[in-house]
């Protein structure tokens, strides 16, 4: 599992343009490890992040990206507001997982 360091959080908070707070810092590090293992897995491999190459930048967005679709949308589908009806999504859109699919590799 990958920690990420102070540097790497703060490269997170700024693909997505946020503020770097403490509460957001402590947010973004507790979730990158979860999104960074959703991407191994969608990929079917593993990924050294301490290099610095494509496959690292672009796991990094994906990350980023994973964190803000659901910081700022939660998957929100629909809500209606009579008796109270809300519609979630669990699925990443597709212009999420782009910067994953170069780079993903095909089992047998």
């Amino acid at each position: 599992m990958w920690t990420p360091t102070d540097q790497e959080v703060n490269e997170l908070i700024l693909i997505n343009s946020d503020i770097s707070t403490p509460e957001r810092i402590e947010h973004y590090r507790t979730l990158a490890p979860i999104y960074y293992d959703l991407a191994c897995d969608y990929c079917n491999n593993t990924f050294d992040m301490a290099e610095s190459s494509k496959v690292v930048s672009a796991v990094k967005v994906f990350v980023a990206k994973a964190i803000q679709f659901y910081t700022q949308k939660a998957g929100l589908t629909s809500r209606s507001m009579g008796t109270v009806s809300y519609s979630y999504t669990t699925e990443l859109p597709s212009s999420v997982m782009k910067p994953l699919k170069p780079f993903k590799k095909l089992r047998w």
